[in-house]
């Protein structure tokens, strides 16, 4: 088994203290070893492919031509909340 040593500081040691109460790990090194094992896992081949093929190009788009805006967020907020 191999061993890697890490020093956090001010706010990142404070976040790693408070998770490893909050969630009763018996040490910093349960709280980080299920983080990366999160991490590994957060993978979705699916979402990235819809990130790739269908928002970067339209951010694209709106970029290029920020005029083909159709909707304000306030008009977004609005016509959710009448849906509900």
């Amino acid at each position: 088994m191999s061993e890697l040593k890490i020093v956090l500081r001010g706010e990142t040691a404070d976040k790693l203290r408070k998770l490893v109460a909050d969630r009763d790990y018996a040490q910093p090194e349960d709280a980080v070893a299920d983080a990366l094992d999160a991490f590994a896992h957060d993978e979705d081949p699916e979402l990235d492919a819809w990130l790739r093929e269908v928002v970067v190009p339209r951010v694209k788009q709106l970029e290029a031509d920020p005029s083909r805006v159709g909707l304000t967020p306030e008009q977004v907020l609005a016509r959710l909340r009448k849906k509900s």
